[in-house]
């Protein structure tokens, strides 16, 4: 059966099964009562005729009868077979009337036995007992008309008996379209048995996931191919309650009445780069950390995103409450640089004082002593400095239009004289006019760690090389030692803040760990990125790559 079929039979069953048997009884019977009803009123004459024949009278009476029978008996308590009796009472009233009037008046009333023949061929006897019955109670009823003296040869004699087989042939089609149904019927009810288990197992299911989904600590939410929320947790309803947006239904919208902030809290996030819209456009976030609202009210949150394959598209998005470590973060940093400014401050004094000292006449073991001082004060001006460029949260970056080898050259002669004291030989390979998108300054100081790190880790001497290369619109700049190299183990680990390998205590380095760290987030804020090769005891090579473009 196709979807619309099965549509139309479930009303129908859904329509039977809400009347009650007596409507049902009811309208079994009510076509042969509406029938004789009928037939009386257009032939009121021959109905006047025929009221003089006590048959044809009790045959009305018992028409009368079955039809208050339908109205009167409790056929919801009665057997399911009871309401049989009321066709069998119908083919006796047919009979009645077909054979109680005048002769050959009212031949035609057994025609009426139509209906009857159809109520039995379609109810639950079997198809032994209703066929039979459907062809002997016509027969029955044209009986007298078949043994009348001389009917054979007349007309009637053929329609009598003509009446029974046609009757007994609507019984077998109506048992036959009956036998199609019900296995059409049981064939819907197990097909709507099987809807509602899946309907309960699906209700099951989205109960079990909103249980899991309210468990979760982190908000989660679902976007539809638009970037509208159609299925959220509660900890994500509570995170925007708590930043003051009342329905999550109407979060992240393409408007600007609520702030969305980058991640240092400066930049606001235009509305068609919001997380859920880009999710639903099917990019995938890892750990993006943005800021919600404004104020105190405010919320840091890391972001993960990943896009539902599938016609209707969409996203589901996770956000994880970020504010207290986003805090500690910016207390520790703001800890750093207030550190790192009353270091410098009195330390440039100390220099300033040194330098006065110096240019004295002294004793040379005086002078010996004081240029001492002046290097581990100007030591401690470079800690100052890098502790305050790493407090950063996000490094800012003034790109403009430079000759990149320009920069790199200047950078290497100023590292040429500590080279000198540590006995390294610097090479220097740089094309002519490398034009790039940059900030000169950040890329200077990203130069001088890197150089300075290739000459501190050559304690024996060598030879440090600075190249660089443009190439399908990237440009890469290359420092390599043939210095004590990194180890695998601490490989992973040479970019995070104040890390330091136990080769460089143990050689006794200088160095705070922190050089690597901001070089790497320099390459990352002109939207590069900073690579490594190094075995121990083979030199180290790093690279720095970034787009000539600059960083989008």
């Amino acid at each position: 059966m196709s979807v619309k079929e099965l549509a139309t039979a479930s009303k129908v069953l859904r329509y039977v099964d809400r009347i009650g048997a007596r409507t049902r009884v009811l309208l079994c019977q009510l076509p042969l009562t509406v029938a004789v009803a009928v037939i009386a009123l257009a032939a009121p004459s021959a109905w006047a005729d025929a009221a003089a024949a006590p048959l044809f009278a009790a045959g009305i009476l018992a028409q009368m009868v079955a039809a208050v029978l339908c109205l009167v008996l409790p056929w919801e308590q009665l057997g399911a077979g009871a309401a049989l009796w009321i066709p069998a009472l119908d083919l006796v009233s047919v009979w009645l009337l077909r054979n109680g009037g005048p002769h050959g008046a009212l031949t035609g009333t057994g025609a009426l036995a139509v209906f009857p023949v159809i109520w039995i061929a379609g109810s639950a006897l079997s198809a032994r007992i209703a066929l039979s019955t459907a062809l002997l109670g016509p027969l029955l009823i044209t009986l007298p008309t078949l043994l009348a003296p001389g009917a054979a040869g007349h007309a009637a004699f053929t329609d009598a008996l003509l009446l029974p087989l046609l009757m007994l042939t609507v019984a077998v089609a109506i048992r036959a379209a009956g036998a199609g149904l019900r296995l059409q019927e049981r064939q819907l009810r197990a097909h709507q048995a099987k809807l509602k288990q899946l309907l309960e197992d699906a209700m099951e299911k989205e109960a079990l996931l909103g249980t899991i989904l309210d468990a979760a600590s982190v908000g989660i939410v679902a976007v539809d191919a638009g970037g509208r929320p159609v299925r959220w947790n509660e900890a994500f309803r509570s995170l925007l309650e708590g930043v003051g947006w009342e329905s999550p239904a109407d979060f992240d919208i393409a408007d600007r009445a609520f702030p969305v902030f980058t991640k240092d809290r400066r930049a606001r996030v235009d509305p068609d780069r919001r997380v859920l819209h880009r999710a639903a456009r099917g990019e995938a976030i890892d750990g993006e950390m943005v800021w919600l609202g404004w104020g105190p009210r405010a919320r840091a949150l890391q972001v993960v995103a990943r896009p539902v394959d599938g016609d209707r598209g969409g996203a589901v998005v996770s956000y994880t409450d970020v504010t207290q470590l986003a805090q500690t973060a910016e207390d520790k940093a703001e800890l750093v640089r207030t550190v790192a400014h009353e270091f410098r401050t009195p330390l440039t004094s100390v220099l300033g004082n040194l330098d006065l000292a110096l240019e004295a006449e002294l004793p040379a073991a005086a002078r010996g002593r004081l240029e001492i001082a002046q290097g581990n004060a100007e030591r401690l001006i470079e800690l100052a400095r890098d502790l305050m460029a790493s407090s950063e949260v996000t490094l800012p970056i003034r790109p403009t239009r430079i000759d990149l080898s320009a920069v790199l050259a200047a950078r290497a002669e100023a590292v040429q004289t500590a080279a000198d004291d540590a006995r390294v030989r610097l090479v220097v390979d740089l094309p002519p006019n490398l034009w790039v998108q940059a900030d000169p300054l950040r890329i200077g100081q990203a130069a001088d760690n890197l150089l300075s790190n290739a000459v501190k880790y050559s304690p024996d001497g060598g030879v440090v090389t600075l190249r660089a290369a443009a190439a399908c619109g990237w440009a890469t700049v290359e420092v390599a030692d043939t210095g004590i190299g990194i180890s695998a183990d601490d490989r992973p680990h040479i970019f995070d803040r104040f890390f330091r390998t136990d080769a460089a205590r143990d050689l006794d380095i200088p160095g705070v760990g922190l050089g690597l760290s901001f070089t790497r987030m320099v390459a990352e804020r002109h939207g590069g990125r900073l690579e490594v090769q190094s075995e121990p005891g083979s030199g180290s090579v790093f690279s720095l790559v970034l787009p000539m473009a600059g960083p989008s």
